[in-house]
């Protein structure tokens, strides 16, 4: 089957350091126009809908994000398992991989949605989210959990595409998405004044928009990744392959988002200042992490066609050319952030108290940030080649584990807001040092190409 070259990079041959920004570029840009709906909600709703609306969708977030990290990280598996298949050139169980990807993205989506739109009320509640931002969190969560099912489609779109190196169209897309974003906050929270409630609908409508962009774009492909949908089913073989690989990543970035949900707890106990300064913070360090993202999913896409290539060599290289970009990138933003983190906090709501809590946040965590890139390379090189088990593992101690221990054994001792945020330097550091570890020493390169060929005897 056709392979077009205006979509489909194949990056299993050429130089490395120019395939991984052919990757990484797009997927940035893609990236920075999703965040950007969270950046244009926050100013948004700092400017026109008080103090009180933005502690409300501040409080939210680690929500979503458990929801949103669960499911990206099965797709993360789901699209690893395409990209190698694109690599072995066999069209006909990319396509199959496809469509049971995309069924499952659908299944789940519902279910999350159903569940999540009856429980948030008392999830927040169970989180000690502070009485004035709990009905404007509530509002908020219920829009963005309501749309819940698209998000989760248009991010298993995401995947499978950038899976097949087709990184620009979904940049162009989301680009498009954002500006339905701004139109539809300018109509809902400033003309309306809805406030939360107005961000909370202006969102799920551009999420929505995203979704059949994406659909459209992967039913109109010529390749073998077009997406039918009157061939949308399960193939339990491909099926049980993806979630091997799938699962471990959606319960590591679960775990993860469990971990930052006791995180806010803990947060929310500092009162309602720190609960929207830390969680501007949150939107202010994202240029780093969009960074760290996509070179992470660019290593992952990287890694998974020349695994299915059987280039072995080349994706050492392209870890260590991968490694060495992130922590030059990293560093910088990283200093620039520190240095103009007081404007920037002012610029979104212009409130000392929070501004004081912004800069707390920054300072103490933004030095550390290129740890966490260390991470995130490592686990993308050894997840491209479909090994998952391990690095979750790694995660879980490393990160979720050791940041549980350390909020309800240290903090208490001292209940200081700098006590807490040292939960994130510590964690990050110790876990960057477990998967470098792994990566020289362990033998997941071997583990991989086992679990390789009992899949395509089972094919």
């Amino acid at each position: 089957m056709a392979r077009p070259k205006e979509t489909a990079v194949d990056v299993t041959e050429g130089v490395i350091w120019k395939q991984l920004f052919t990757l990484c570029i797009p997927i940035f840009f893609s990236s920075f126009f999703q965040q950007a709906y969270t950046l244009i909600n926050t100013f948004v709703v700092g400017q026109f809908g008080g103090k009180d609306a933005l502690g409300g969708i501040q409080a939210t977030t680690c929500l979503t994000e458990l929801v949103v990290g669960f499911c990206v990280g099965l797709g993360a598996g789901c699209a690893v398992c395409a990209g190698q298949f694109f690599g072995q050139k066999d069209d006909e169980r990319l396509s199959r991989a496809v469509h049971t990807a995309m069924t499952l993205s659908l299944l789940i989506g519902l279910c999350v949605t159903v569940f999540g739109v009856i429980f948030i009320p008392d999830i927040l509640r169970l989180m000690g989210t502070p009485e004035e931002l709990l009905h404007d969190a509530i509002l908020y969560s219920r829009c963005y959990l309501g749309a819940m099912t698209c998000t989760l489609m248009m991010n298993m779109g995401v995947a499978l595409l950038r899976a097949v190196g087709d990184t620009r169209g979904p940049a162009l897309i989301t680009a498009v998405s954002c500006v339905v974003n701004i139109a539809l906050d300018l109509v809902f929270v400033v003309w309306l004044r809805l406030e939360a409630l107005g961000c909370g609908i202006a969102t799920a409508l551009a999420i929505a928009n995203s979704c059949m962009l994406i659909l459209h774009r992967m039913h109109k492909a010529e390749g073998a990744w077009r997406l039918e949908f009157r061939r949308m089913r399960i193939d339990p073989v491909i099926l049980k392959n993806m979630v091997s690989c799938g699962l471990p990543l959606g319960i590591q970035s679960a775990a993860y988002s469990i971990s930052n949900i006791i995180v806010q707890s803990t947060i929310n106990s500092f009162g309602a200042d720190a609960v929207t300064g830390c969680g501007l913070a949150s939107r202010l360090d994202v240029f780093v992490w969009l960074v760290v993202e996509a070179l992470g999913v660019a290593l992952t896409t990287f890694t998974a066609q020349n695994f299915g290539a059987r280039n072995y060599r080349r994706m050492r290289e392209g870890y260590h050319t991968s490694l060495v970009m992130s922590l030059v990138l990293v560093g910088s933003l990283s200093s620039l952030l520190i240095l103009f983190v007081d404007p920037l906090s002012r610029f979104f709501i212009d409130d000392a108290g929070v501004t004081y809590y912004t800069r707390l946040m920054i300072h103490y965590v933004a030095p550390f940030y290129i740890f966490y890139s260390v991470v995130d390379n490592a686990s993308g090189a050894i997840r491209g080649s479909g090994v998952s088990l391990q690095p979750m593992i790694m995660t879980l101690l490393g990160t979720c584990v050791l940041r549980i221990v350390w909020l309800f054994t240290i903090v208490p001792l001292h209940h200081e807001m700098g006590t807490m945020l040292m939960v994130y330097p510590v964690t990050w550091v110790v876990t960057a040092v477990l998967f470098a570890i792994y990566h020289h020493s362990g033998n997941w390169l071997g583990r991989a190409r086992e679990r390789q060929e009992r899949f395509e005897i089972a094919l």
